[in-house]
């Protein structure tokens, strides 16, 4: 698609992740929220009086709103068990769409919609957000110059403490395996791959314990406790392209991790860390004297600050030029590795991982 016109965009999806879409949504000129939808009448009301939506504008049905013709492209911010169903809707209807991770609820759906997109391709991103980070795009570029030499070890941790036991988290739609397919390890995990893909490259083999650390909860519709069925804590270990090695945690219980991703890259001439909490500084330590390198702290320069997701949406649908953009592959590919994570935890094996994007193998 090519167009000179403002993309009117329509948003599936009114929960709290689509408040963080919306603050995106209004900073991006090429893009305007155009066009609602979501199963809770209340929200669609609350959100369309919000954003000034016309009430013909405002739906229930996926199939309604992805059809419409007031609507140029998607952005997809619903549960996991619908991934598939929003992305399947948009192929066939020819819209462009961005997705929420992650890719889908498992990998019998991600193979389905790999052949409909291999036919029918469309311009797709995945939220991966966080290699948008300005810290992130700076370290990409200080690895392509060779600032760190070869990377042998990338170290990933992606911490959060909302599920620590004090904290009396309920029963939410995060911990029901039928919605969410996997608990940590699809919600946070997925970053964490798609961080190791972006710095780094393919995934070769993994081996991995999966624990559920807190079993049950309390479900808030009926006070009753229910059986907490994913995960919430995972680790892995990896064998990356170029001999790369990495090591990957993800959890729910980190007391006093708010929203902690913290990427360390390994090289044989320095290392780079970097977290999203701290998103405008990097930590370098890099030997450039005759003397031991020591670590210090550098501000990321203002041209890493301005390059957003939504803003590569709109180019990709233009056909404008953008680059490092998270798109169908790497959701695919992302997919395949949590499968094959989950297998490496069910079977106490190491697992080699076919990363082709074409082949469903």
């Amino acid at each position: 698609m090519v167009t000179n016109h403002k993309l009117y965009i329509g948003l599936i999806g009114l929960g709290g992740m689509s408040n963080y879409y919306r603050n995106l949504l209004s900073r991006v000129d090429a893009i305007q929220l155009s066009a609602i939808c979501d199963v809770n009448p209340e929200a669609v009301a609350r959100v369309g009086e919000e954003e000034g939506i016309k009430e013909e504008n405002r739906f229930f049905q996926i199939e309604e709103i992805i059809a419409s013709p007031n609507v140029d492209a998607i952005i997809a911010v619903a549960p996991n068990n619908i991934h598939a169903k929003i992305v399947e809707v948009c192929i066939l209807n020819k819209k462009p769409v961005m997705s929420e991770k992650p890719f889908t609820l498992n990998m019998e759906e991600a193979e389905h919609l790999n052949t409909l997109y291999q036919a029918n391709q469309v311009p797709f991103v995945i939220g991966f957000i966080h290699r948008y980070t300005p810290s992130f795009q700076y370290a990409k570029e200080l690895i392509e110059k060779g600032a760190i030499g070869d990377i042998h070890h990338i170290d990933v941790k992606y911490q959060q403490s909302f599920g620590a036991p004090f904290y009396d988290t309920p029963y939410l739609w995060r911990y029901d395996k039928h919605v969410a397919g996997t608990g940590a390890l699809g919600d946070l995990g997925a970053h964490m791959i798609d961080a190791a893909r972006f710095f780094v490259g393919e995934f070769e083999s993994v081996s991995a314990l999966m624990k559920t650390l807190v079993n049950k909860r309390i479900d808030p519709r009926t006070n009753e406790e229910k059986e907490v069925m994913v995960d919430d804590f995972t680790s892995f270990q990896a064998e990356l392209e170029k001999n790369v090695v990495g090591s990957f945690v993800t959890t729910r219980n980190a007391v006093g991790s708010a929203n902690q991703l913290e990427v360390t890259i390994y090289g044989n001439l320095g290392t780079l860390n970097m977290d999203i909490e701290h998103p405008n500084e990097i930590r370098l330590c890099i030997k450039n004297s005759d003397e031991d390198p020591v670590w210090k702290t550098e501000a990321v320069p203002e041209d890493h600050k301005n390059k957003s997701l939504l803003d590569d949406f709109a180019k990709l649908i233009k056909n404008e030029k953008c680059s490092n953009v998270p798109t169908f592959d790497d959701g695919y590919i992302n997919q395949k590795v949590v499968e094959h994570v989950i297998q490496a935890a069910e079977t106490g094996q190491f697992i080699k991982i076919n990363s082709n994007r074409e082949e469903g193998k």
